[in-house]
């Protein structure tokens, strides 16, 4: 049988890495960019191809050499301006980033994504006005994409005269010729608009509607999830956590900040972020990344950890998981790579420890002391009904929970039985919970209790929260960056009929504090917002 000839010039092979890269075949596709670069190096777009392929691959360092040589050879590029500035992005190098989509704008203006891209390392950076203006530019080049809208509405209240607020009315009225998923995206723009405008009852069907649309896309196995809850605590029980109490590795630095999503843990981090001797590091995967490798050691490498049979377990691979995750945040983070493994740091750095405020870290607790014992546990806990509606008005990109209002009540049910386990089972010091309404009501006495619970002094610095300058990359980025306010507890809440699937999901124990809150909004004729 005869067989396809090999490419033979530089185009050939660039050709068979884009029918490689097309079939998600990301390595094969590499190599044969390789190959065409290494016949032609003046090719620019074997080097832009070349770098987003590595960038799919998460190799972002080599990814930047390569865009680089892809400007070199074609400056009016704006695809590899645009990959420069993603690829930046994701190694949290923002000022960078916004560099580089500010060039891709230059050159061609109507580049609506990167205007897009911009607005969003703006927004994390605290330069609003600026975020601000790239959306408006993204809107103008795109005006039926809904991201734009959305992002845009979520860091600012529209009026309801707003260019962008009417743009975005005449796209819901043609809402019908996009795609359910673009239809979702408006939904939650334009229902975050009308809230912000008081129209809360008309805001609320629109989130429904997004809601219903996003979840339709979603892939959530709730019998699993709740499953997994249910099943911990008999696997991290008290005598598990004390036999192996110690055994991980010594650090001192880490500060895992963990709760349900939109319940204070941002200002808690910011909170923390405006010590000295505090880095915020934002919301991290490592812990998981690290446990996932040590799971999937081979059954007989001694550094393996079987969580059915902790009691196997030796300090060992604890020790190595504590290691591996402080190794990989010391290496994802440039600030943290003063750091030595005995927590010292250098003059110029300064910094003592570090937040990681990912949220579902809740699920780790047991863990993540086994393998870390001196590490501490900030539990930021809100009210529950706040909670899941501000929870149901967004789209995250890790929360698969929040899209149905039974599945969402659910979901805090068990997390709220599963954080009350490790309150039982963790020692006395290594986990505080901080109420979002009590930090509000007395904010010095609860920032002094923080402070002390992670060993710091006391510093005036923390007060003034929203002054300090940092990046802040989730959805309350705008809010961390103004005083507080007691007017933050109000939240407008749909009537009663529409809230029952997420009553009857949080249950008898957590819905009447619900019940009550209702009660009062109807018998007050008020509404509450955010």
């Amino acid at each position: 049988m005869k067989q396809d000839p090999q490419p033979a010039t530089a185009s050939e092979w660039r050709a068979e890495g884009d029918a490689c890269a097309a079939r998600g075949e990301l390595d094969a596709a590499l190599q044969r960019y390789e190959t065409a670069r290494a016949l032609d190096p003046s090719d620019a777009l074997v080097q832009q191809r070349l770098a987003a392929t590595l960038a799919a691959l998460n190799r972002f360092p080599e990814a930047v050499v390569r865009y680089h040589e892809a400007i070199a050879l074609d400056p009016r590029d704006t695809d590899s301006h645009h990959g420069l500035g993603w690829t930046l992005e994701q190694m949290h190098r923002l000022e960078p980033a916004v560099e580089a989509y500010r060039e891709a704008t230059r050159v061609n203006p109507q580049a609506d994504g990167s205007h897009n891209n911009m607005g969003n390392c703006l927004q994390a950076l605290g330069r609003f006005d600026e975020a601000h203006e790239a959306y408006r530019r993204a809107i103008e080049a795109a005006p039926q994409v809904p991201l734009y809208y959305r992002n845009f509405v979520q860091s600012k209240r529209l009026a309801a005269d707003d260019p962008v607020f009417l743009a975005m009315a005449r796209l819901v009225d043609d809402a019908a010729s996009l795609t359910p998923a673009n239809q979702a995206e408006l939904h939650f723009a334009y229902g975050q608009a009308l809230s912000d405008v008081g129209r809360n009852d008309v805001s609320f069907d629109h989130f429904l509607k997004g809601n219903a649309l996003h979840r339709a896309g979603v892939r959530y196995n709730e019998a699993e999830t709740l499953g997994l809850f249910a099943h911990l605590p008999e696997l991290m029980t008290s005598d598990v956590l004390a036999a192996k109490r110690g055994l991980g590795d010594a650090s001192q630095a880490p500060i895992f900040i963990v709760g349900m999503p939109r319940s204070g843990s941002t200002l808690i981090e910011q909170i923390l972020a405006s010590h000295p001797q505090v880095f915020g590091a934002g919301e991290r995967t490592e812990f998981g990344e690290a446990l996932v490798n040590c799971i999937r050691r081979d059954l007989g490498d001694p550094l393996r950890i079987d969580i059915e049979a902790l009691w196997d377990v030796g300090a060992a691979p604890l020790r190595t998981l504590g290691a591996d995750y402080l190794r990989r945040m010391r290496n994802a983070l440039p600030e943290l790579q003063d750091f030595a493994q005995n927590d010292e740091c250098s003059p110029a750095a300064n910094y003592t420890h570090f937040t990681d405020k990912y949220p579902f870290n809740f699920i780790n607790l047991g863990l993540i002391h086994l393998a870390l014992p001196n590490a501490r546990f900030i539990h930021s806990r809100r009210a529950p009904l706040p909670t899941c509606l501000s929870i149901f008005s967004r789209i995250f990109h890790d929360v698969p929970f929040s899209y149905d209002l039974g599945e969402l009540g659910r979901y805090y049910r068990a997390y709220d039985a599963l954080m009350a386990h490790w309150q039982r089972v963790l020692p006395e010091g290594v986990m505080i919970e901080v109420k979002y309404e009590e930090l509000v009501g007395d904010f010095e006495a609860n920032v002094r209790r923080v402070l002390a619970h992670c060993g710091l002094d006391w510093d005036e610095r923390c007060l003034s929260f929203y002054r300090t300058t940092r990046q802040v990359n989730t959805a309350s980025s705008a809010q961390v960056r103004r005083p507080l306010y007691k007017t933050s507890l109000q939240r407008w809440q749909p009537q009663r009929a529409l809230l029952q699937p997420l009553l009857d999901g949080l249950g008898p124990e957590l819905a009447p504090a619900c019940h009550h809150e209702a009660d009062e909004v109807a018998a007050s004729g008020t509404e509450r917002r955010s």
